[in-house]
């Protein structure tokens, strides 16, 4: 244990217990290898318990190593095991999904003892089933896909450790920050990582937020500018003075400096306090690096974004303190710089001093594993191949290509040999690999996929699937993709559910099934597909509105509204959403959010009429039906009377939204002077903007509607004329309204062909009595 606490992993595995037990794990059946080597370990504990503590230690030296050799470095000079085979086999042996490592693995043995230490529930150490989760997180980052397996041995024993009695604030804050790296880092679970980072920010009593601060940016810049900077404030929880010390740690990766004709290396802010940041402990610095990750994977990839992850990027670059975090940091703001023309120089320096950072034998091992598994940092092979991307991207594809073709990146590969329109080239090198010697199962169906890919033949990815024992979720993920590209929808549905029975974490392959079957008008499937995506991926508004788009098509509003509620919640922007969810609104009597979608939409658009809507709404409080809370409508009246005013403001010369404004002032039990003055008001207006023009009269429809229209402002004229409080108001009432149907009836008249139509007949019949009735009351004033 004093050996593993030194990181003097190698003289620990120098054991001859260890070098025993790994010698027999060798020899033991590769046909379900994994359930294996965890029973064989067991069977030892069972004759050996006195053993427990031992092997667990082993367990943490092969992983600890197993992470030097492949994530942190220094390089291992002196470790001498026996080889189990290639890379790929040894790790894909712990996997039952068919996955290919297609990477440069050292060492894949010591993942592999570590992988039965940390399973083995007979070891009763309580910080087994933290050790478990990491090393389970580690086998999940060598995988080319997520898997179903795995993900549900990481739940069950984040359950496991749940139960724990923490000793200190700092254990716990360790953990969670631990919990919300994996959700980030390999599930894109923003809200369980939200949850998880706000918990380990309380414990640690860290607060942060940005601010403006006036600076310049640019080194001939004159007017000074509002910059984003981070304030961050920390205060120490009582019995938890251990939280603030801070680990310090020399010969860190160097810091590249931007070397631009134009820009400043860092903002030069005005009060220079603003860019200076308080020494923050080890943990707390470990948080702000999870902000920043979660940062950038719940917001939009934009320049908007780029500026509001600089604070934090400067803020832990400062501190200099963690080598696992300071590497991340550097590590990310290359991975943003690196699509700016200005900045990708700086990236691809920066990246490539990490790279030999690997191979330097300072600082030591221990002080870069430190809080390693709060951190970001990538194996040395994803560094090399962030390199070829950069390369790739400014348009060195050689080199990018060499990059890949030593790294086996053959994806990476077939795209640029697609760049540089030799597909032939692509067919040729991957023909070649299916020759090689040490071709696993995995390999050759990720080979046989690429193929077919470049070769646009599918019968390689049948070939795939025969091969695979039609248990692989690539090969008809590739397969379903081939029909796909090319629309034909209906022949890829099958394959995408194949792919998807097989491992159901593919969240593009739900999207892509939902929307063939939307194509196809296969609406179950297509909402079954797009609520496994929303399990998934619960931020994408585009999934959501699909999601109720086929609830609709099946006669479900009701699961429509709610999905159209989280839409809205994903893009508070998107007026169409906004859209959608009030006309579902109103469909399923929920008048207070319709009400709602609709002051919103007139914030995002100024102007918006759906006059099918405003008619619905106003039906339902004139009958006052109920709303799905069994509410009367008419609790809504005042709500409805403020949009109708907001509307009519922006909107004046629609003569229906007047009439219907008309109506809703109507809808009252006991109407009253007031009622009937605005009442009468909305529909002189309506009237004025339906007449406009005397067009009105051409046409049948057009013709009843001011017909209609101008009987009821005559009622609404005789009731006014009747609440007035002496002759000369009654007087000029009924006067307006003797003008306004003379010349409705003049206007009608003059159309002979309009007149011997029998609904137009009548409705100038009715509008000639109010007329004369009219007449008869001013005689009589």
């Amino acid at each position: 244990m004093k050996n593993v606490l030194k990181g003097n992993y190698v003289e620990v595995l120098e054991d001859d217990l260890f070098l025993r037990l790994y010698d027999e794990f060798e020899n033991l059946s590769k046909l379900n290898f994994s359930s294996n080597i965890v029973k064989h370990l067991s069977d030892f504990l069972h004759l050996n318990p006195l053993k427990k503590n031992i092997i667990f230690t082993f367990g943490v030296a092969c992983y600890q190593l197993f992470i030097q050799a492949n994530w942190t470095g220094p390089l291992i000079s002196k470790l001498d095991l026996k080889s189990w085979g290639s890379s790929t086999a040894v790790v894909e042996s712990l996997v039952n999904d068919l996955d290919c490592v297609s990477r440069k693995v050292l060492y894949p043995e010591l993942l592999v003892f570590s992988y039965a230490v940390f399973s083995n529930n007979q070891i009763n150490i309580f910080t087994r089933s933290w050790w478990q989760i990491r090393m389970l997180s580690t086998l999940q980052s060598l995988l080319n896909e997520l898997s179903n397996d795995l993900k549900n041995m990481i739940e069950l024993a984040f359950e496991q450790m749940e139960k724990t009695v923490w000793e200190t604030d700092e254990e716990e804050a360790i953990f969670r920050i631990e919990q919300c790296k994996i959700y980030l880092s390999h599930y894109g679970n923003i809200t369980k990582a939200t949850n998880c980072l706000n918990t380990a920010m309380d414990l640690l009593g860290l607060e942060h937020s940005l601010v403006g601060a006036m600076g310049k940016r640019t080194k001939f810049q004159v007017k000074e500018l509002a910059q984003l900077t981070l304030t961050v404030n920390s205060h120490t929880r009582e019995n938890n003075t251990n939280l603030l010390t801070s680990h310090e740690c020399c010969d860190l990766p160097k810091d590249c400096v931007l070397d631009d004709e134009n820009r400043l290396p860092d903002i030069k802010f005005s009060n220079e306090s603003a860019g200076k940041f308080p020494k923050l402990s080890s943990l707390q610095q470990a948080a702000i690096l999870n902000t920043l990750i979660l940062e950038q994977k719940c917001k939009p990839k934009d320049d908007l974004q780029f500026e509001e992850l600089q604070p934090y990027i400067r803020c832990l670059v400062s501190q200099q303190s963690v080598w696992s975090v300071h590497v991340s940091t550097l590590l990310q703001r290359s991975l943003l710089e690196r699509d700016s023309r200005r900045s990708v120089e700086r990236a691809m320096r920066q990246i490539e001093s990490l790279v030999s950072s690997l191979e330097v034998s300072s600082p030591l091992n221990v002080e870069r594993l430190y809080l390693f598994h709060c951190s970001f940092v990538s194996p040395s092979w994803q560094l090399k191949a962030y390199l070829g991307n950069i390369m790739l991207s400014i348009g060195a594809i050689q080199s990018a290509l060499d990059w890949f073709l030593a790294l086996d990146l053959w994806e990476e590969c077939v795209a640029c040999y697609n760049t540089q329109g030799h597909r032939h080239k692509a067919a040729q090198i991957l023909e070649n690999e299916l020759k090689s010697s040490n071709l696993t199962v995995a390999k050759h169906i990720l080979i046989l996929c690429l193929l077919g890919d470049a070769t646009d033949d599918k019968s390689r990815y049948e070939e795939a699937w025969k091969i695979s024992d039609y248990r692989s979720s690539r090969a008809q993920k590739h397969w379903a993709l081939y029909y796909y590209s090319r629309k034909e929808y209906k022949e890829s549905i099958d394959h995408f559910k194949n792919s998807l029975k097989i491992n159901s974490l593919q969240e593009n392959l739900w999207f892509r099934l939902g929307f063939a079957c939307m194509i196809e008008e296969r609406w179950s499937e297509a909402a079954e597909a797009y609520r496994r995506y929303c399990d998934i991926e619960s931020e994408c508004f585009e999934a959501w509105n699909n999601l109720a788009k086929c609830y609709i098509k099946n006669g479900q509003k009701s699961r429509a509204y709610y999905a159209l509620k989280e839409a809205v919640k994903c893009n508070y922007e998107s007026w169409m959403v906004w859209d959608n969810l009030m006309v579902v609104s109103v469909d399923c009597g929920c008048f207070e959010e319709a009400i709602k979608c609709y002051h919103r939409l007139l914030d995002l658009k100024s102007k918006h009429i759906d006059l099918e809507v405003l008619r619905i709404l106003v039906q339902a409080i004139q009958n006052n039906v109920k709303d799905e809370n069994d509410r009367p409508a008419s609790e809504h009246r005042k709500c409805l009377l403020q949009l109708f005013g907001r509307l009519t403001s922006q909107v004046q010369n629609d003569g229906e939204i007047w009439t219907l404004y008309a109506n809703l002032e109507e809808a009252v039990p006991i109407p009253n002077k007031e009622t009937a003055d605005k009442v009468l008001h909305h529909l002189q207006c309506a009237h004025r903007f339906t007449t406009q023009g005397n067009k009105w009269a051409l046409e049948k429809n057009s013709c009843l509607i001011v017909s209609k229209l101008s009987l009821k402002l005559a009622e609404a004229y005789i009731s006014s004329s009747n609440q007035a409080e002496n002759s000369d108001k009654r007087k000029r009432f009924l006067s307006s309204a003797k003008l306004m149907l003379v010349s409705v009836v003049s206007q009608i008249e003059k159309e002979k062909d309009l007149m011997e139509n029998a609904d137009v007949k009548e409705e100038f019949e009715k509008v000639k009595n109010i007329l004369n009735e009219i007449k008869l009351q001013l005689s009589k004033v």
